[in-house]
């Protein structure tokens, strides 16, 4: 009953509550929606998906990335899951802490190398 009538305020009011139960939104992010159509339909749809990353980046970046996802999608979807793109957003914040880290760990071998060289010349 108390599942029912999260999902239920949820579609009325079109956001959740403070205190919706993790399910309730778990169900949310699997069930398969539309994809935007229209600018407002977009920054609504970014500003939800968005909402469930939990990553530090800009606003603007996350929606420019999820712009590009859904440039990307394959002719026949027009509907997907808010997971899929939650989730790649989150990969996507993986890969450049990633390619942070592994350009850090190049230059300074190459600091490295290039005192070593100095060092025997």
């Amino acid at each position: 009953m108390r599942k029912w009538f999260y999902k239920f305020i949820a579609k009325l009011l079109r956001r959740n509550l403070q205190n919706t139960p993790p399910e309730v939104i778990l169900d949310q992010m699997l069930e398969v929606r539309p994809l935007p159509l229209g600018k407002t339909e977009f920054h609504e749809w970014a500003d939800r998906i968005i909402s469930g990353t939990m990553i530090t980046a800009t606003p603007e970046s996350q929606k420019f990335a999820l712009a590009n996802m859904l440039l990307h999608l394959g002719p026949t979807e027009d509907h997907k899951e808010d997971i899929f793109f939650i989730k790649s957003l989150r990969k996507f914040a993986v890969n450049q802490v990633a390619d942070d880290a592994r350009k850090e760990m190049r230059d300074q071998e190459k600091a490295r190398l290039a005192a070593e060289e100095n060092k025997d010349t």
